[in-house]
């Protein structure tokens, strides 16, 4: 009966209407309930945070605040060393760092020098030189004749053989202790009694090799109170002039193979070989002595 259906759809629809707005009244009840009771727990939560980081906090300050006082204390230690009445400045930066090389500008050294070159590796040279600041004037002389060690091992490995040498340098101190140096060098080896043997014939000579250099190179000098002690780290040769004279007492290759090709090989090479050796640069020379 359609009369009837009105009035059920109008009192239905009113209570559809009246429970949607309670839904809505209570959510927004629920809404600030439950915001503020998650802002509470978020200051709590916070605050406990907060609470638990204070012991870390406090431990840091008070590494802080004691780096500090060591600080200070150390600056206060090292002002009262400073103010040690028992220290003399102007000595001790005089100890430390020396205005001279030496008492007087100038003396005369006498030593002995040894190092890598191929005369004074077995013959040992004596140094004389003039200081004259900031300049070095000297001569080394080595003889293995009079002045030679490694006698067996030299003879085993050269036989009859002599290995001599002098030296005229300069040195330019730069600073405390660096120099410069310039040298020229005279080398000589004497070698007798070779022989090359072989089934085509023999001979036997004497070899005598000179050269002439002129070296640059740098070096440390340091004095002490009577003796001094200098090396040259390493000087480059720039110049050199070498000479080989050979004297022959007899030779059968002419006779027996009808030429000497051979025989003047090995002689050549021989002779390159030595002068190769002569010619070798000079390394970590040691000379210590003293002075007056």
């Amino acid at each position: 009966m359609p009369f009837l259906e009105w009035p059920l759809i109008w009192h239905k629809g009113i209570l559809g209407k009246t429970w949607s707005a309670a839904k809505q009244n209570l959510k927004s009840l629920k809404f600030p309930l439950y915001s503020s009771g998650t802002l509470i727990q978020r200051v709590y939560l916070l605050h406990i945070f907060h609470l638990k980081l204070l012991p870390f906090h406090f431990l840091w300050i008070s590494l802080l605040f004691c780096l500090q006082f060591s600080t200070v204390t150390h600056a206060q230690d090292l002002t009262q060393i400073d103010e040690d009445p028992y220290l003399d400045p102007d000595s001790a930066s005089e100890v430390l760092q020396p205005a001279k090389r030496t008492e007087s500008a100038q003396a005369y050294l006498f030593g002995i020098s040894y190092g890598l070159n191929p005369i004074v590796i077995l013959a040992p040279a004596i140094s004389l030189g003039m200081y004259w600041d900031p300049l070095v004037f000297g001569m080394e002389i080595s003889d293995s004749e009079h002045l030679g060690i490694w006698e067996k091992e030299r003879r085993e490995n050269f036989g009859t053989s002599r290995f001599r040498g002098d030296t005229q340098f300069i040195k330019w101190l730069y600073g405390n202790n660096f120099y410069l140096i310039a040298a020229r060098e005279h080398r000589i080896i004497n070698l007798w009694n070779r022989t090359y043997n072989r089934l085509s014939g023999h001979a036997l000579y004497d070899m005598h090799i000179e050269t002439t250099l002129t070296s640059l190179g740098a070096g440390l000098l340091r004095f002490n109170d009577i003796g001094f002690l200098a090396i040259d780290v390493l000087r480059f040769n720039v110049q050199k002039k070498e000479s080989v004279k050979v004297v022959e007492y007899w030779e059968t290759w002419s006779t027996r193979s009808g030429t000497r090709e051979d025989l003047d090989e090995n002689i050549q090479k021989r002779s390159d070989k030595w002068v190769d050796i002569l010619d070798s640069p000079s390394g970590f020379i040691v000379t210590f002595g003293f002075y007056f």
